[in-house]
């Protein structure tokens, strides 16, 4: 019994043919270690709880399906949750993963200010890192440098010859959002000193980025660029355009966040920022594996670069075409 265990718990101090006979063997009779019983022996359930805010964006399901892989290269589990942006749901969802015992959690707010509260409360009882969105500074973030992501967006539309700017973003409770938009503020007042006054803020959905770019064809004249706060925004924006006989790049050109299926998928293809999921997920579990081993860990935050890939909605006639962006694996 004390072999076969220490084979099927990847000791490696069996010599390896009989570990691989133990093996042949499990294999043979359809064996499944009992993770419950495993569990109660060590106190640790090997298992993950994560909380997403929303898995209808399409940037999320990316998220957690590779932080999936990267738990599983590791032999650990997830629990996933989905808050539907409702911040009770959030509290009582990081309740019940309590309940499940889960070893750590991985966390990304529905809100900055609102989310304090339940952000503290796992904190207070398991090891905790937020992801993609935080709601406390002096807890352990994994993430992506906004304000550089959104500076490429507007040094490649400059380039384009774009010297007006409309913003379609989600409110600034949500920590994003928040930072992209003062980005966004901070770099375009020094192309177009009006910038400010052409911020349209709702949510991150389609049917907002849609209502927006029809607010902003009823205050025409039209900017040269409209930005998005992430590729829901950007896809309803053109569909409202182009229902108005407003041509994409020609007569304005617009940009995206995320770089999600619906980039490729739009018409015309979407320029917008792909974001490093693969290193996002990677960072962030084992940031949280370092934090079970050892909760005295002080909190640390990471901050990932993010690369411009540009097509057709930001190419605009007489740009500069010559110096392509290119995001983290080289692809333009």
């Amino acid at each position: 019994m004390a072999t076969v265990s220490r084979v099927l718990s990847g000791s490696h101090s069996v010599n390896p043919e009989l570990a691989a006979r133990v093996e042949v063997t499990a294999r043979r009779l359809g064996y499944r270690t009992n993770r419950v019983a495993r569990a109660l022996r060590r106190q640790a359930t090997q298992t993950i709880g994560m909380v997403v805010p929303d898995l209808t964006n399409p940037f999320f399901p990316a998220v957690v399906q590779a932080v999936e892989g990267a738990l599983r290269e590791v032999s650990f589990s997830l629990l996933l949750c989905d808050a539907g942006n409702d911040v009770a749901v959030e509290a009582e969802l990081v309740r019940n993963l309590f309940d499940h015992q889960v070893d750590g959690l991985l966390i990304s707010v529905c809100d900055r200010i609102a989310s304090r509260q339940a952000a503290r409360l796992a904190a207070s009882r398991l090891p905790l890192i937020q992801i993609d969105r935080r709601a406390l500074g002096r807890m352990s973030y994994v993430g992506v440098d906004q304000a550089h992501a959104i500076g490429q967006i507007l040094d490649h539309l400059a380039q384009q010859g774009c010297r007006s700017f409309a913003y379609i973003t989600p409110h600034p409770a949500i920590s994003t959002a928040s930072e992209r938009l003062e980005a966004f503020l901070s770099r375009a007042r020094a192309l177009d000193p009006d910038a400010g006054s052409r911020i349209y803020a709702g949510d991150f959905s389609f049917d907002w980025g849609h209502e927006a770019a029809l607010r902003i064809l009823r205050a025409r004249p039209l900017p040269d660029a409209i930005v998005c706060a992430n590729d829901l925004n950007a896809v309803g924006a053109m569909q409202a355009l182009r229902e108005h006989h407003v041509q994409v790049p020609r007569d304005v050109a617009v940009t995206g966040f995320d770089d999600t299926l619906l980039a490729v998928a739009s018409g015309p293809q979407l320029t917008t920022i792909r974001q490093p999921v693969q290193e996002l997920a990677s960072e962030a579990v084992t940031a949280l594996r370092a934090a079970i081993g050892d909760p005295s860990l002080p909190p640390r935050s990471t901050e990932l670069q993010a690369g411009l890939v540009v097509r057709e909605s930001s190419l605009r006639a007489g740009g500069d075409r010559v110096r392509p962006h290119r995001g983290p694996d080289g692809a333009q």
